[in-house]
Formats: structure tokens, C-alpha cells, sequence
């Protein structure tokens, strides 16, 4: 289907100021496997667009996966009378073309990939853990996702790129379980041997679990606990519209030094190493954006509605329709990396815990960075800078800006982290925290 086309029809539409169209295709392939055997192939891929008509100052969005000419003009007739019927002006203007910069994120191969290709993919990953009697689960998916976006402004923006992610959970005989796992671009960057071997690792060394008490701790975060932990401040607080609303732990604080003077975290999409996407669903182009640097708070993401509101610019960082609600919001978050390796990083830990990852990550309170969450998959006590023990899961009850306001190291091999959305994810090193806060145990009954 000729989409360029459709949108080129769509922008026709007489009776509105201005049209905007976004159209995004997905395409996903996946394979599960569990107890060492593919047990599901499933495929989808679609395009769905967003049609967004303003009148009089006021804009009203419908949505259609009819890409016929009549569909397309109905979803315009109805985005143009939800624009007619809003009761005041949005505040701001839909934004001018600019130029936008070309990255390089798009392999035909893991595009296409076919399911004969991601099952030997799987067959390597779960050959080790099947001799020794664990349980391998997990999935491998491969496709990607591509993006227009169009305006009667003059607005032209297209993009397409790649991904590959494979996650697994390896499970031992008793009540082990380890975590791993990958995202690229491109499928042949996969060694599945290597991801399932750390989760075989993770799984055989916590087959035997001490209960320990809830306290304060010195803790080494692994790349997927370090991605939830900046996951939950970027909900809450790295987007111009949580300062706008004042529900920010930001407001008021640009400028300051909040988090350790090792810590830069930014957004960036035009980073490579991630699944990158040079512009947003308004078409404008995506900026640099440093929320710590050096330790001191210094900007959040705009899309065009909080730039006109606040007085700023965009920086690219607009939400598909859908989810006007949260935008705008970062995409590609990276922590700038330290010089230590994740042997050293635990070197330095005289008593203290290693933590895989979280889950269940919630927000306590936004202004002072307050989360909770469980750790999961690969929780160790450190004793002497040596892991002696596997832990009981536990508890947090954190301020995400204390726990950074604590590190004291920073891992230098950063790994991408995603969650299977097609583009964005967060790039990051482990970290060494000095002091971080459990509040809580699993208990076996």
C-alpha cells in the first residue's frame, strides 16, 4: 500500500485551518519458547493513523486502521467535528516544518526474519540450560515499526527502523531464577548462548535463598534495575508537562545540584545504540536533552503544546495521540557511562546487595521521587566485595533522587534496554549506590 499517497489525499480536506496525519506500521514476529521448547509463533503487522484536524484554534484527533479513501476522509470529517465541538482554544499552533537528521536504524534482514531463523536462535539459547535440568522461557521477537508524519503546514517526516529483543527467565530445580536479556537493531547482533547463559548463571546460584532483614543497604544496580529506576523518575518527572502541573520533583530545582556529580543522564534520539527515532509524532525533530549533568538538574522535554505554554521550544519528545495524556515523555534515555567494570563495582561493596532487576515499579510520591518496587530474578548478598549469598526478594521504598544523590560508581558498559515498543529504550551502565532502602520481604509459606 502506497501510504505516502494516502496521506497525500488526506491533507485535502477543505473545511479546516490545518490537517496533521501520523501513520505508524508495526510489524512483530515472536516466538516463546518455555521449558525448553517453542510452544507459540505469532505475527502481527498493521498501520493505524492518526488524524488530527484543527478549527478555529481548536484540534479534535480521530483514529482509523482504514486506509481506503473513504475511510480516510471519515476520520477527518470526525477529527474535524470533535475539533468544532471542543469549548475553548488549545493554546497552541500546530509547528512549522524543520529539518530533520537521517539515522541509520533499518535492517532489512531482522525485519524480515522468518520463524525457521528465530527458532535456531532459541535451540542455541536453551541447549545449556536443558542439560542441566533448568527451565528456559522466554521469547525472541524480531520486526520493527515505521512512522509518517504529515501537516498542510509543510511538515514531512518518515522513518523506519529494525528491532530484535530477546528476553529470558531460567528457572532451577528448587526456586532459582535468573534474568537476561538483548536488543538491537539487527538480529545478527544476537548471541543468544551468551544472554541465556548469564540467566543460567543467575538461576543455579540462587537455587538456595536466605531471608534477610529489610534496611538500608549499599547496593550494585545491573543494567534492567538501573533502566526501571530512571523509568520511574521519567514518568514523573522529566517531562515539561509534570513541571507545568507542578507535580514535578524538577519545580523549582533547575540549576541545582540533586543527584551525584557522576551521574549525566540525557535524551537522545538520535543515539544509534538505541532503537533510534530522529523526530516525533508532531514531525519535529528530536533534541539533546540533559535532565542531570554532572549531578545538576538541568532541562525537560517539551512537545509543542508545554513549549507554547512555557515560553520554550520543542525538543521533539510529542506521544502518538493515543497518549496525549503523558505527553510529551523521553524515548531514548542514556546514562553516561563510568570507568568501572561490574567486578570492581562490587569490589567496593563491604556488605551490600547485587539486584537483576525490579518489577512492579509504582509511583509513591512525584515531588520527592518516591517509588516502590520488588527485585526480582537475582537478588545477592555482597560480603567483602564478593557475592557470598542468594537473597530473599525485596522490597523498595526509594526517593530515586536520593539513590542517585548516592553513587558512588558508575559501570562502564552501558547495555540497551527495552520494552518491545519498536523504538526508544534506555541505555545504561550499572550502578554503585551507597544507600538504598528495603522495606520489605518475600516470606515463603
Amino acid at each position: 500500500m502506497n501510504i505516502e499517497g494516502v496521506l497525500e489525499e488526506g491533507l485535502r480536506l477543505k473545511g479546516v485551518d490545518v490537517v496533521e496525519l501520523v501513520a505508524v506500521r508495526q510489524r512483530e514476529e515472536l516466538t516463546r519458547f518455555t521449558g525448553g521448547r517453542i510452544h507459540q509463533n505469532v505475527a502481527t503487522e498493521g498501520v493505524v493513523l492518526y488524524a488530527r484536524a484543527w478549527v478555529e484554534g481548536r484540534f479534535g484527533v480521530a483514529e482509523t486502521n482504514d486506509l481506503s479513501p473513504g475511510g480516510l476522509k471519515e476520520a477527518l470529517r470526525q477529527a474535524a467535528r470533535i475539533a468544532r465541538a471542543q469549548g475553548s482554544p488549545a493554546g497552541y499552533w500546530p509547528p512549522e516544518p524543520k529539518p530533520i537528521a537521517a539515522v541509520a536504524a533499518d535492517d532489512e534482514a531482522t525485519w524480515a526474519a522468518t520463524p525457521e531463523e528465530r527458532a535456531a536462535l532459541v535451540a542455541r539459547a536453551v541447549k545449556e540450560p536443558n542439560s542441566l535440568g533448568f527451565n528456559a522461557s522466554g521469547s525472541l521477537s524480531t520486526g520493527g515499526m515505521e512512522v509518517w508524519v504529515l501537516s498542510s503546514k509543510g511538515v514531512e517526516a518518515h522513518h523506519r527502523g529494525s528491532q530484535a529483543r530477546f528476553i529470558t527467565v531460567i528457572t532451577g530445580r528448587k526456586q532459582g531464577s535468573g534474568y537476561a536479556e538483548f536488543s538491537s537493531t539487527s538480529l545478527s547482533d544476537l548471541r543468544p548462548e551468551e544472554v541465556a547463559s548469564r540467566a543460567l548463571k543467575k538461576a543455579a546460584d540462587s537455587e538456595n535463598r536466605i531471608p534477610i532483614e529489610p534496611g538500608e543497604y549499599t547496593v550494585v544496580l545491573e543494567p534492567p534495575a538501573v533502566a526501571t529506576l530512571l523509568g520511574m523518575l521519567s514518568y514523573m518527572g522529566f517531562s515539561a508537562r509534570a513541571v507545568l502541573e507542578g507535580r514535578s520533583f524538577l519545580c523549582d530545582r533547575f540549576g541545582e545540584r540533586l543527584v551525584s556529580e557522576l551521574v549525566t543522564v540525557y535524551d537522545d534520539g538520535l543515539d544509534e545504540r538505541t532503537l533510534p527515532l530522529p523526530f516525533d509524532f508532531e514531525g519535529m525533530p528530536k533534541k539533546r536533552v540533559y535532565f542531570f549533568r554532572g549531578g545538576v538538574a538541568e532541562g525537560v522535554v517539551h512537545d509543542c503544546r508545554t513549549a507554547a505554554l512555557m515560553g520554550a521550544e520543542s525538543t521533539g519528545h510529542a506521544l502518538p495521540p493515543p497518549y496525549s495524556t503523558y505527553s510529551p515523555m523521553p524515548m531514548h534515555i542514556v546514562l553516561a557511562p563510568g570507568g568501572a567494570t561490574l567486578e570492581e563495582l562490587i569490589a567496593g561493596v563491604e556488605q551490600g546487595l547485587l539486584v537483576t532487576r525490579f518489577h512492579y515499579a509504582r509511583a509513591v510520591d512525584p515531588r520527592r521521587a518516591m517509588m516502590t518496587m520488588m527485585t526480582r530474578d537475582g537478588t545477592f548478598l555482597i560480603q567483602d566485595g564478593k557475592i557470598t549469598q542468594a537473597v530473599e526478594d525485596l522490597r523498595v521504598t526509594e526517593s530515586g533522587l536520593r539513590a542517585l544523590a548516592g553513587v558512588e560508581a558508575v559501570g562502564r558498559d552501558p547495555s540497551l534496554i527495552t520494552g518491545g515498543e519498536g523504538f526508544g529504550g534506555y541505555l545504561v551502565p550499572p550502578l554503585r549506590i551507597a544507600r538504598f532502602t528495603f522495606t520489605g520481604r518475600t516470606e515463603r509459606v
